[in-house]
């Protein structure tokens, strides 16, 4: 078994550290906790991993999350929270530390979703694959669900499922064009403007680049608040008078 070190500084435990193992023919990455952490609540300090792989997680920075949080405040608790293009998970489980009633984790990425996962046992969670039907009647037991499926297929589907959300949280992968292609951002922007996912009253948050430009308007949503971090922007959607539910 050959052990390869592929970048990052071994200087502290904040280091990026990735290895590749190799077992004959057969080779894999594993896993090595780089710095991320729950800020507030009930998992306060619980540090968090993230993947190494084909597509590269750009977590929420610790800055970013303390102030949506703050933005957000009450908005939370007891809310049905959606971490849409999940990742390591990190928003979604800053989310639960914070007092929101579910949360759903929405990934495509096999390796992302193990990581998922496994923050979730870091903090004495489990996640239950995402079956539920609200249809049904019955009320979700779980803190936790997780749902493998791309952003466009899985707004999809919990539109079938009649799932209502206080809180969606959207952040996919950045583009690496210069000019920041907006494409997968306008086509889910544009599907949940048009269904039931977002509740009346809910919020949509949804974290991007300096250079992507977010509509203020598409359909039913309103961006009615800017948050800038460097060179990452959250902007904050609401639903407008044209909506009918």
């Amino acid at each position: 078994m050959q052990l390869i070190h592929c970048g990052g500084s071994l200087s502290c435990y904040c280091q990026k550290m990735f290895l590749l193992l190799k077992t004959g023919s057969v080779a894999y990455w594993v896993l090595v906790t780089q710095k991320m952490r729950v800020i507030a609540g009930a998992f306060k300090g619980r540090r968090l991993a993230a993947p190494k792989g084909s597509r590269i997680v750009r977590p929420t920075t610790d800055r970013v999350k303390e102030s949506v949080f703050s933005i957000l405040r009450e908005q939370v608790i007891d809310a049905d929270f959606l971490d849409l293009c999940a990742g390591t998970g990190s928003i979604g489980i800053e989310a639960l530390s914070r007092g929101v009633k579910h949360a759903t984790f929405l990934e495509r990425d096999p390796r992302c979703i193990r990581v998922i996962e496994q923050n979730l046992r870091t903090c004495g969670l489990s996640a239950e694959p995402h079956t539920r039907c609200l249809g049904t009647g019955q009320e979700p037991t779980a803190k936790a669900y997780l749902l493998r499926r791309d952003a466009v297929k899985g707004i999809s589907y919990l539109q079938k499922q009649a799932v209502v959300f206080r809180i969606i949280y959207f952040d996919p992968p950045y583009s690496k064009s210069p000019e920041g292609s907006t494409e997968l951002y306008t086509t889910c922007l544009t599907l949940l403007a048009d269904n039931a996912l977002l509740s009346p009253d809910g919020t949509l948050l949804v974290e991007h680049a300096k250079r992507s430009i977010m509509p203020d308007e598409i359909g039913s949503l309103t961006r009615n608040r800017i948050a800038s971090y460097s060179d990452t922007i959250v902007s904050f959607y609401r639903r407008n008078e044209t909506w009918k539910f």
